[in-house]
């Protein structure tokens, strides 16, 4: 058959005359070619099944084999041939009869070129129709194998996302070909580790390759242990839905992936690993699951699979109080880098003691929080233009999935420490730093009964003067400040265990009692609750008379 709107016509008939006669007629103008001749039925069988014409004339009666049952025969091998019979007036009840088996028209006998080459141009038109329809549908076909990829993967969305019964899921998953069995799932998520700080300077197309062969990498890793549908959830994510096989375990599988990933790229993956279900109206349940412990890599550097059986229950969360807050919103507020920086290394140090009982969505809450209020002190501090690009920069990486606990650390350590500087080098005013550098005095000398007289002194300036400058610059008295200052490191000291007595010499108090009525009021506990709190196991000290 041609594609080129040319179609292929036969004849058979066993008078020679006949067969030269059709044979000489002005095909070629009507795009028609004459593919071949025969003088029987059997030879034209033959000639039939190895040119495939896409139209025959035949003659009703023939030796070997007659146009009715060469016709059948055609009609059962090459369904979409056209066959038109030639037929006497003696033959006219047969050529009803071929009409109704199926053959496209008959013409009588004597005939003229005209009748023969009017029935021929309606067997064209028939033909070409056909053949566009059916051009048509295989586009169709190709578009719709194309697209199955795509098909599944938004079909998989909805699955996970969706509860849906198996009633309503089996004839979509047979259109669409899944080759899974329809129980027993279990839900994979993986992300690209650092993807965004890594590919900034790759070109699309080098982005583009990059996932294209970590998704071949999962789904021939997961594939050689179950049966799977993989597939990008987003830029720097993958969603794998595998059956569940009892041995490699799924995890197991997991830790695979993220070897071959990092043997064959330069990349490393972290997976989380729902739990096994059972049916695809439970397959949300898994989805969450992975999503759950795909977050507790906030605790990790990647490159390994957590299983949601293997982090601990949920329940309420432990409060984290941020202790160090204030103080640090007062070293940015005076552009002390230094004592930034050392604040933020006491709530890592703190966090970082507390994380196999934290919430990885509470931690970077708390983080969050704290980066929100240092870029509102840098706003009142800082003209814009100057401390927009180093915030932009911040919330760039900020915003990037998957990033460890470290790198949160690290990144919020940049931004305060730059921002700190700016506000050194932009908004500090001499009265500011006067006074700041008072607080650094202030923090040498706690365990000291220090007054406003020796903090004014020690700047040279009158007491009356110094208060008045440091309650405009920190907000707060001398003596609010000096006394939140006391408690926070006597907060510290017996959060370390030391002895109650000792820890209100420490904090410049000589007598215990007066230190913990300011304790409490301050706190809403006693000194020994407030470290019973973190020391259960050990015996309440008795008061000194």
């Amino acid at each position: 058959m041609d594609d080129n709107g040319v179609i292929s016509l036969c004849i058979i008939d066993d008078i020679k005359s006949v067969v030269a006669g059709l044979t000489c007629m002005n095909w070629a103008d009507q795009g028609i070619r004459v593919a071949g001749t025969a003088a029987n039925g059997e030879d034209g069988l033959d000639m039939i099944s190895e040119l495939r014409p896409d139209l025959v004339i035949t003659d009703i009666r023939m030796p070997r084999m007659d146009g009715l049952s060469m016709l059948r025969a055609v009609l059962e091998r090459h369904r979409d041939c056209k066959v038109i019979l030639i037929s006497g007036y003696a033959d006219f009840e047969y050529a009803q009869q071929a009409v109704q088996l199926g053959a496209f028209d008959f013409v009588v006998k004597p005939f003229t070129e005209e009748d023969i080459m009017k029935a021929v141009l309606r067997a064209k038109a028939e033909i070409l129709e056909e053949r566009s329809k059916l051009l048509t549908l295989r586009e169709m076909e190709k578009r719709l194998r194309e697209s199955l990829p795509v098909l599944r993967q938004e079909y998989f969305a909805l699955l996970v996302s969706h509860r849906t019964a198996w009633e309503q899921a089996a004839a979509r998953w047979e259109f669409l070909n899944i080759d899974l069995n329809p129980q027993g799932f279990v839900v994979m998520l993986l992300e690209i580790d650092h993807f965004q700080e890594r590919a900034a300077e790759l070109s699309i197309r080098e982005v583009e390759l990059i996932r294209f062969s970590l998704l071949n990498i999962t789904q021939e890793t997961i594939a050689e242990y179950a049966r799977c549908v993989v597939f990008r959830a987003r830029h720097n994510r993958y969603l794998a839905v595998m059956n569940d096989c009892s041995a490699p375990s799924a995890v197991e599988i997991a830790e695979r992936c993220c070897r071959n990933i990092e043997r064959y790229t330069k990349f490393t993956v972290s997976v989380g690993v729902g739990g096994r279900v059972e049916e695809t109206s439970e397959l949300p349940d898994s989805y969450l699951q992975a999503n759950r412990a795909l977050a507790y890599h906030l605790f990790t550097e990647g490159n390994a699979a957590i299983r949601y059986d293997d982090i601990l229950p949920a329940g309420s969360q432990e409060p984290l109080s941020l202790e160090y807050k204030d103080e640090l919103l007062l070293a940015l507020r005076s552009g002390n880098t230094g004592k930034a920086a050392a604040i933020l290394e006491d709530i890592s140090t703190s966090l970082q003691s507390l994380v196999s009982r934290q919430n990885p969505d509470y931690l970077l809450s708390l983080y969050d929080e704290l980066a929100a209020s240092a870029i509102r002190s840098f706003y009142e501090l800082i003209p814009y233009a100057d401390i927009q690009p180093l915030i932009q920069r911040f919330r760039a990486v900020q915003g990037t999935a998957g990033l460890p606990l470290a790198s949160l650390q690290r990144q919020l350590l940049e931004l305060c420490v730059e921002g700190a500087a700016l506000v050194r080098k932009n908004s500090l005013s001499e009265g500011q730093k006067v006074i700041y550098a008072s607080l650094d005095y202030i923090q040498s000398h706690l365990s000291e009964d220090i007054t406003v007289g020796d903090c004014a002194a020690h700047v040279h300036l009158s007491a009356s003067y110094y208060s008045s400058l440091f309650k405009k610059v920190t907000g707060m008295t001398v003596t609010q400040y000096v006394t939140m200052e006391k408690i926070q490191k006597a907060k510290a000291l017996l959060v370390e265990g030391m002895p109650v007595q000792e820890v209100a010499l420490a904090a410049g108090y000589e007598e215990r009692r007066y230190f913990s009525e300011m304790f409490k009021k301050i706190t809403g506990q006693t000194p020994s609750e407030f470290r019973a709190g973190y020391h259960p196991d050990r015996p309440e000290e008795k008061p000194y008379r």
